[in-house]
C-alpha cells in the first residue's frame, strides 16, 4: 500500500469513527432496564434474520466473480458507518436549500425525503464504495459491483436497525439501499471508464433509473391506503431487471478477462 492509499485508509478509518459515534453513541445513554433488553434481543434477532442471509449471498457472489473477501467487509463497514452520517449531513443541507424555495410547509414535508435522499444518499454510498476500492487498490468491474452491494447493505444495515422498522422494511430492503448502491456505483464506474466505453449508455441509464427510482419510492406516490400498492411492485421489478442486467455484463465481462 502506498503513502496515498495509507492516508486514504487514515481518512476511511476517521469518517468511520465519526460515524460509529453517530450511530451507536445514544446506546451509552439508554437506561438499563428489562424492556430495553427484551427490545435489544428484538433488534438483533430481526438484524441477524435479514443480515445473515444476505451477507452469505454476497459473499457467495464475491467468491464466484474471484473478489476477495477483504472487499465486501471493508465497502460494508464503509456503508454501515461512513454513509450513513454523511448522508444525513448531505439530506440536511438539501432541506435547508430546498426550503428557501418550496414555502408550503405541506408540500415541503410531502416531498422533503423525495427531494434529498435519491441525491445525498446514492452519491455517499457510491463514494464509500469506490473509496474501499482505492484503498484496496481494485479497479476490476466485479470488485464494483461487490463493493456496492456492500456499502448499500451496510447502509440498509443500520438505517433498519430499530426492530419494528426492520420488520416493516425486510421485505423491500435488499431491493432499495443494496441494489440501488450496486447499480449506482456500477453505472458511474462505465460511465468513466476508459475500457468500457462501449457500455457508458447503459452506465448513465443505471445511475439516473436508480436515482429516478428512489425518488419515486420516496415521494407521496410511493403512500397509498390499500395494502396492495402497485407502485411498490413496479418500483421493485424495475429495480431488479436492472440489476440482473448489470449482473449479466459483470458475469459476461468476468468469464472474457
Amino acid at each position: 500500500m502506498n503513502k496515498t492509499r495509507r492516508i486514504a485508509l487514515y481518512i476511511y478509518l476517521v469518517l468511520a469513527g465519526i460515524g460509529l459515534q453517530f450511530e451507536l453513541g445514544d446506546m451509552a445513554n439508554k437506561d438499563i432496564t428489562l424492556e430495553a433488553g427484551r427490545d435489544l434481543i428484538l433488534n438483533l434477532a430481526v438484524l441477524a434474520a435479514f443480515f445473515l442471509p444476505i451477507y452469505f449471498l454476497i459473499k457467495k457472489l464475491a467468491k464466484k466473480l474471484s473478489v476477495e473477501t477483504i472487499v465486501l467487509g471493508t465497502a460494508l463497514f464503509g456503508g454501515a458507518f461512513i454513509a450513513g452520517w454523511l448522508s444525513f449531513a448531505g439530506n440536511s443541507l438539501i432541506d435547508i436549500i430546498n426550503s428557501n424555495f418550496i414555502k408550503d410547509p405541506a408540500v415541503f414535508n410531502d416531498w422533503t425525503n423525495a427531494l434529498t435522499a435519491p441525491f445525498a444518499e446514492e452519491f455517499f454510498k457510491a463514494l464509500t464504495a469506490f473509496a474501499a476500492l482505492y484503498i484496496l487498490g481494485k479497479k476490476d468491474l466485479q470488485s464494483v459491483l461487490i463493493a456496492g452491494l456492500s456499502s448499500g447493505f451496510g447502509f440498509q444495515v443500520i438505517e433498519n436497525s430499530g426492530a419494528l422498522e426492520a420488520i416493516g422494511r425486510i421485505a423491500g430492503g435488499f431491493a432499495s439501499h443494496t441494489l440501488y448502491t450496486a447499480v449506482v456505483t456500477v453505472g458511474v464506474y462505465l460511465l468513466f471508464s476508459k475500457v468500457y466505453k462501449k457500455y457508458r449508455r447503459f452506465g448513465l441509464w443505471c445511475v439516473v433509473s436508480t436515482v429516478v427510482n428512489h425518488f419515486i419510492w420516496n415521494s407521496p406516490f410511493y403512500e397509498t391506503e390499500h395494502r396492495i400498492n402497485l407502485v411498490v411492485g413496479a418500483l421493485f421489478a424495475f429495480l431488479a431487471a436492472t440489476f440482473v442486467e448489470v449482473y449479466r455484463l459483470v458475469i459476461k465481462e468476468h468469464n472474457l478477462s
